[in-house]
């Protein structure tokens, strides 16, 4: 390089990069906790039996509110049966957005199971609302805290009950 006389030598330069982005479809998502596994005692309520942390997406952009619900069917052992309708889901007090997220779902009501059970043992009952939010609120969410209530009657046999817990993400 050769510099003249009163000529500065460039300090700066440029160069341009060109991008593209291809903007995917969004996706509705819930992820359950793992298999619940718990003592229950008969003749009382068993309250505060931890569901775990239920972890769920909304990046859809539809504009559409949104919910996460939950259902059960009767838990059973051989052809006894402990029914949803003994059952009560209270929604997780904290949720958390990761970062990203635009607002915080509301927590939901939760509530008693309810439903027509013409099945025992397969039906699953109406569901109860753990969580709800307006079309704005997208992205990543955990809750924590939610938990379940199981009246077993009295006199009911003993023995390892299985059922399905149903988590559900609408929008």
């Amino acid at each position: 390089m050769t510099v003249l006389p009163g000529r500065v030598a460039a300090s700066t330069g440029t160069s341009n990069q060109t991008v593209t982005a291809t903007l995917v479809a969004g996706t509705l998502t819930v992820t359950a906790p793992p298999a619940l596994v718990t003592n229950l005692s008969p003749g009382i309520d068993n309250t505060g039996i931890a569901l775990g942390i239920l972890a769920y997406t909304n990046t859809l952009n539809s504009g559409s509110s949104w919910s996460v619900t939950v259902t059960s069917n009767d838990w059973s052992f051989s052809t006894n049966h402990i029914l949803f309708s003994n059952m009560t889901f209270t929604s997780g007090p904290t949720i958390a957005g990761a970062v990203g997220s635009t607002g915080t779902p509301s927590v939901g009501v939760g509530g008693a199971l309810t439903g027509t059970d013409t099945t025992p043992g397969t039906t699953q009952s109406s569901p109860v609302t753990l969580a709800n939010a307006t079309s704005s609120v997208q992205g990543v969410y955990t809750q924590t805290g939610s938990t379940l209530a199981v009246i077993v009657p009295g006199g009911t046999p003993t023995g390892a009950y299985t059922g399905t817990i149903v988590y559900t993400i609408t929008g």
